[in-house]
């Protein structure tokens, strides 16, 4: 099975401390040199992976950020980053231009609002931010985690979105593991406040498919929809595949230059290939970074959700950009 999906963690040092992450306070580690990250990525080329989503912590403070994209654009893959905008004033040069799907995290429409949930005051480097970016002509969409606490102020953000000339994604507050805090899924009442903020403002957009999900209470480990080993490759900083995904790895095992055979080959990866979505944290579960990818395998209305979403976000982001004077 050909994995679509590397999500690549540069690193696990984060300069935030957001309330609803505790990743900044992980001891990072020794993080793998740029030999070793190259060789990885040359790996996953050739298991056929055509994506790859560099995270953290906060991966700009890796210092060699703009090599592994480049390196990542020389061998054919899409790239995507998120970043806290924290260091991106002083980096934008480096990556641009090497990042196809460039992302902002924004937790609120104001600076209290966002700055008490990221921990550290960042809005107005984050405002920042979408200028340089836009500066540079490139176009950040602005990742917004809709919580149990923001849900109802959806309308401010589409209108910060606005102001910025951004689009804003939802991305719905997933279900508890041992790095986050959160103990419940979304309610209903957030689900649809997200559509209804949708229908209203042009500039939002979320995945039909997710929503869909947490409506059918997430991941059901009788019939499990998780393909998270089938559909993504998790890289942890240290040189090691996450199984069987990073929220819930119940196994680090050392890629030392292997992953190519480690991934076709081993007893250990096929083991957890055979009980993705099966395992007692798999129940309910409902993150998004893995099902999205997992939606692709196997057709079903949650394929065909996901589909349709990216079809729409693909019209509705030319329209956007058509809007503020992009061809």
């Amino acid at each position: 099975m050909t994995p679509l999906v590397a999500n690549y963690y540069l690193t696990y040092r984060c300069n935030a401390r957001c309330h609803f992450c505790d990743i900044w306070a992980l001891e990072p580690g020794k993080e793998a040199d740029f030999a070793t990250i190259q060789q990885n990525l040359q790996d996953l080329q050739r298991l056929g992976v055509k994506y790859v989503d560099f995270t953290g912590g906060e991966p700009l403070l890796h210092s060699q950020v703009g090599e592994i994209l480049s390196e990542a654009k020389r061998l054919g893959f899409m790239t995507s980053l998120t970043t806290n905008t924290i260091l991106y004033p002083k980096r934008a040069g480096e990556i641009q231009g090497k990042v196809d799907f460039l992302n902002f995290s924004l937790d609120g429409a104001d600076a209290e609002t966002h700055d008490h949930s990221r921990g550290v005051r960042i809005f107005d480097t984050l405002v920042e931010s979408v200028a340089i970016a836009k500066s540079l002509g490139e176009y950040p969409v602005l990742n917004h985690t809709v919580t149990a606490q923001n849900y109802h102020r959806l309308h401010e953000v589409a209108q910060l979105g606005q102001r910025l000339g951004a689009r804003i994604w939802l991305n719905p507050a997933f279900t508890a593991h041992e790095h986050y805090n959160s103990k419940k899924n979304p309610t209903a009442e957030m689900v649809e406040a997200m559509r209804q903020s949708a229908r209203e403002y042009n500039n939002l957009g979320y995945n039909k498919a997710a929503l869909a999900f947490i409506e059918a209470g997430g991941n059901d480990t009788q019939n499990p929809r998780c393909k998270a080993v089938d559909a993504v490759i998790a890289i942890s900083p240290n040189d090691e595949l996450l199984l069987p995904c990073y929220h819930f790895a119940q196994k680090a095992v050392p890629i030392n230059g292997n992953l190519y055979e480690l991934y076709r080959e081993s007893e250990e990866v096929e083991r957890f290939r055979q009980s993705q979505g099966k395992l007692s944290v798999c129940e309910g579960c409902t993150v998004w970074c893995y099902l999205i990818p997992s939606f692709f395998k196997g057709v079903d209305k949650y394929w065909l959700l996901n589909q349709v979403t990216y079809a729409g976000e693909f019209l509705a982001r030319k329209r956007f950009l058509q809007a503020v004077g992009v061809s």
